[in-house]
């Protein structure tokens, strides 16, 4: 082997375990691993944080209702959406229904609405 071969392998060999010795080169690989990784789960979190749970429309024609559910921050939706009719017009709505909140333990309760019980005035006989 001539002596420029022999400098040229032993350039290309000493490249070689430098680059796979260097530390720098790992850092940079494992960082860019952890970031796709990170990318990845935060992606996988985000599809996730909403769930949609059917519910009955109360109604047999068409109306399509599905409860909306932010798992993360608890607020709740309701999304309708229903046909045109020969008297009434189709559409489809979002109502925001408010935020869940938690209770200390299991049975408190941590939302009440009364109304007030309605009077019955009696008849006047006649």
């Amino acid at each position: 082997m001539t002596s420029a071969r022999v400098s040229a392998f032993r350039r290309c060999d000493s490249l070689y375990i430098a680059n796979k010795g260097l530390p720098g080169m790992k850092r940079l690989k494992n960082l860019l691993l952890s970031g796709l990784l990170t990318g990845c789960a935060a992606s996988a979190l985000a599809d996730e944080r909403y769930q949609a749970i059917p519910i009955s429309s109360g109604s047999d024609f068409g109306t399509e209702k599905a409860l909306i559910l932010d798992t993360v921050a608890g607020h709740i939706w309701i999304w309708t959406e229903s046909p045109a009719t020969d008297t009434e017009p189709g559409g489809r709505y979002v109502i925001y229904q408010g935020q869940l909140s938690p209770g200390n333990e299991i049975g408190d309760i941590v939302l009440k609405q009364e109304w007030p019980v309605p009077t019955v005035t009696p008849k006047s006989a006649k």
